[in-house]
């Protein structure tokens, strides 16, 4: 198993942040996106919020885990999970790119692009074999019909 798998993805996410946020004091201050790429941030930041919730509700109302490396009890494929595989991580992502486009330099990127890497090369494939091997046939038609990101 990935030590990245150890971590949960907010922590991630948060430590991305972080990141960019030191690279972006650090570096020269270059800023490339003015208004109106402060509104589309901030609008993003709410609309990600308001997603990795939805996501989040869907799986507490279908009472199976949240956390990548716990058992899955069940597969949930209404709500969010009926555009993406992945809402919450999606959110996630919505949420770090409106932070960076908010600071608008290069360096704040990282925790976006960082963040995506990371959840589609270690945790998505990880759970997406880990559904397969539980649920068989009914994952994989879910996986044909529902898009991974969006």
């Amino acid at each position: 198993m990935n030590r990245l798998l150890s971590f949960r993805p907010p922590r991630i996410a948060i430590v991305l942040m972080a990141i960019s946020i030191g690279l972006w004091f650090f570096s020269p201050p270059q800023t490339l996106l003015y208004i109106p790429y402060q509104w589309i941030a901030g609008v993003s930041i709410v609309l990600g919020f308001a997603v990795m919730t939805w996501a989040w509700l869907q799986f507490r109302k279908s009472d199976t885990a949240v956390c990548p490396t716990s058992r899955t009890s069940r597969i949930v494929t209404n709500g969010a999970y009926k555009y993406s595989q992945n809402p919450m991580y999606l959110g996630m992502l919505i949420m770090l790119t409106g932070a960076s486009f908010l600071m608008g330099t290069i360096p704040s990127m990282f925790a976006p692009i960082g963040f995506f890497i990371i959840i589609d090369r270690v945790f998505i494939p990880y759970e997406e074999e880990k559904l397969l091997s539980a649920f068989g046939n009914v994952y994989s038609n879910y996986q044909r019909i529902t898009r991974r990101w969006l």
